[in-house]
């Protein structure tokens, strides 16, 4: 009986912790570049970055800025 009970609370624990570290990224978006002419928008959709393009302006999400400085700089 205490075999299952830790055995499903380890199952239980991997499924939250499965669910936290899949969570896409922040709705708060913030500019990445100066404009549309100056930002490889190629090199963001290869690496699975979603971007919006506005007023000729890339915009990325806020928590994948680092993502973005590291495959695209």
């Amino acid at each position: 009986m205490k075999k299952k009970a830790i055995f499903f609370s380890l199952c239980f624990l991997i499924v939250v912790v499965v669910f936290f570290s899949l969570k896409g990224y922040s709705d708060k978006y913030v500019q990445w570049g100066d404009s549309i002419e100056t930002v490889n928008t190629k090199t963001l959709k290869e690496n699975n970055i979603p971007y919006k393009i506005k007023n000729n302006k890339v915009y990325i999400p806020e928590d994948a800025f680092d993502k973005a400085t590291w495959c695209c700089s």
